[in-house]
C-alpha cells in the first residue's frame, strides 16, 4: 500500500520527539521536525531538476550523438561539423595569412608561441597543399583534404601545422586513433607548438580520458597562456568531468574572459550544468541565456530555449 508523503513526515516527527517530554518541548521539537522535512522536500525537488534538466545535457556532452537534440561533445553534433568552428565569432585578428588559418585550435592573439619555428622553413609546394586541404576542409570534403595534407607531409614532414590539420580532418571521420597520431608528431616535430597539445586533448576528450584530457590542456597552457580559449576549455570540461567544480568553473570563466569573438559559446553551457551541479539554478538559467544571446541560431538553440523555459519554472518567483 502507498503510504502518503504527509503521513510519512508525521511518522518521522513522532519517532524522533519521542515520548516523556513536556508538552511545550514536544510542540517545538515537532515544529523541527517538520520543518526539516519541508527542507528536505526542497533539496529533493532541487536534486530532481538537476537529474531531469541537466542530465541530459551533459550525456550528451559524454556520448557526442550527432542525433542528439542537446549539444554534443565537445563543440559539434556530427563528425564532419567537428572539423570546423561554429561559434558566430569571425577569424581571430592577424591569422588569416598564417598557416594556422584552418585549424579549429588557433591561439588568438597570441604570436610567439603558435608560429612553429618549422612552419617558417616550409617549402612553397607543401604550404600549396597544405591550403588545398584546408580549403577542401571547409567545403567539408575530407577525403580530398587528407590528401592534399599527405601530400603537404611528403613535402615537409616538419610542417606540425599540417600534422595538425590532418589530425583535425582524421578526428573529424571519427578515426581518432589516428587522429592522436597525427597530433603527437606535430609535437614530436615542434615540442612549443600549442595546437599540437589542444588537438590531443580533443582526442583524449572524445575518448573521454579525462585526466589526460587535462594534462595536455595545461601543457598547451603553458606554452600560450594569453587568450588560449580552447586550453581553458578543455580543462573547465575535464575537471566537470571529473567532479572538480570550483576549478571547473574557473577555467570556464576564463574561457569566456579570453573569448572576446564568442568562438567558443558552448562554454555558457558548460557553466550552466556546474552551476546546476552546485544547486544554482537562476546562475544556471544566465548562462543559458547568455548562450542563446551569442548563438541564436545554433544547431541547439530551440533544445537550450526548451531548457531554459522548463528551468525558470523550477526557480522561486
Amino acid at each position: 500500500m502507498e503510504i502518503p508523503v504527509n503521513m510519512c513526515r508525521v511518522r518521522v516527527a513522532r519517532r524522533v520527539c519521542g515520548a516523556g517530554v513536556s508538552g511545550a518541548m514536544r510542540r517545538k521539537l515537532w515544529y523541527c521536525c517538520l520543518l526539516a522535512a519541508r527542507l528536505l522536500s526542497k533539496e529533493l525537488a532541487v536534486c530532481a531538476f538537476v537529474a531531469v534538466f541537466l542530465t541530459p545535457s551533459l550525456s550528451a556532452q559524454q556520448n557526442g550523438s550527432a542525433n542528439s537534440a542537446t549539444p554534443g561533445w565537445p563543440l559539434h553534433n556530427s563528425a564532419p561539423d567537428h572539423a570546423l568552428p561554429d561559434a558566430p565569432g569571425p577569424q581571430p585578428p592577424n591569422i588569416t595569412d598564417r598557416d594556422e588559418s584552418c585549424s579549429l585550435w588557433t591561439v588568438a592573439e597570441v604570436q610567439g608561441p603558435t608560429i612553429s619555428a618549422a612552419t617558417l622553413q616550409v617549402p612553397g609546394k607543401a604550404r600549396g597543399e597544405y591550403r588545398k586541404g584546408c580549403s577542401d576542409l571547409k567545403g567539408k570534403r575530407l577525403a580530398s583534404a587528407e590528401n592534399h595534407l599527405r601530400k603537404a607531409l611528403l613535402e615537409y614532414p616538419r610542417y606540425a601545422a599540417a600534422w595538425v590539420l590532418l589530425g583535425q580532418v582524421l578526428e573529424a571521420g571519427n578515426r581518432f586513433e589516428e587522429a592522436r597520431g597525427a597530433c603527437s608528431q606535430a609535437s614530436g616535430v615542434d615540442a612549443g607548438y600549442a595546437p599540437a597539445y589542444l588537438c590531443l586533448a580533443d582526442v583524449a576528450a572524445q575518448l573521454h580520458e579525462w585526466n589526460q584530457t587535462l594534462d595536455l590542456a595545461d601543457r598547451a597552457l603553458a606554452l600560450a597562456p594569453v587568450h588560449d580559449v580552447y586550453g581553458y576549455f578543455y580543462s573547465a570540461i575535464a575537471q566537470f568531468h571529473l567532479s572538480h567544480l570550483p576549478a571547473a568553473e574557473r577555467n570556464a570563466l576564463e574561457t569566456i574572459k579570453a573569448d572576446h569573438l564568442h568562438r567558443v559559446p558552448q562554454t555558457h553551457l558548460l557553466l550552466a550544468q556546474i552551476y546546476g551541479a552546485k544547486h544554482d539554478l537562476p546562475a544556471a538559467a544566465v548562462q543559458l541565456r547568455a548562450y542563446l544571446r551569442v548563438a541564436p541560431s545554433s544547431p541547439d538553440s530551440a533544445g537550450v530555449r526548451k531548457s531554459l523555459a522548463e528551468l525558470e519554472g523550477q526557480i522561486p518567483q
